[in-house]
């Protein structure tokens, strides 16, 4: 699944990276228009609009889930599911790259979960900590890319 992520965002970026947004303001500007007619506000927006009911769900059933590995990973897998949907809302290119790095990184984790659950003795930890952090770096990354 990872791998196929991977090559799934690989794919998606060749694809997008003939543009950039250029500049740091949040204002559409002519070469944000032209990365897919999309601000960085509205692809901000538009992502985050995807993302955010699924991770409140999965926020709200936290303590449930703490006790229920294989529900852990099926809802983790819907917000997985969710962030897919957000990248493909956004058009922006500056915004996209974020996005898409937000979603390699996200993936891989609950990949490297999913593993952990179905064989706890030969978990590797460090690599699931490494992804973890993974995750927040590139969850710190759009949100600095958004607020710019």
């Amino acid at each position: 699944m990872a791998a196929a992520r991977r090559g799934r965002v690989r794919r998606r970026r060749g694809a997008t990276t003939g543009a950039s947004s250029g500049g740091s303001s949040s204002a559409p500007t002519k070469a944000a228009e032209a990365s897919g007619g999309q601000s960085k506000a509205d692809a901000c927006q538009a992502f985050e609009s995807k993302v955010r009911s699924a991770a409140e769900g999965l926020q709200s059933q936290a303590a449930k889930l703490q006790s229920d590995p294989a529900a852990a990973v099926a809802k983790l897998k819907e917000l997985d599911s969710s962030i897919d949907d957000g990248v493909d809302a956004v058009t922006n290119t500056e915004v996209k790259g974020k996005a898409e790095a937000f979603q390699s990184a996200y993936g891989d984790m609950v990949t490297r979960l999913e593993a952990i659950t179905k064989d706890p003795k030969s978990a590797d930890l460090s690599a699931f900590q490494d992804s973890a952090t993974a995750v927040q770096t590139a969850g710190t990354d759009f949100d600095s890319t958004c607020a710019s």
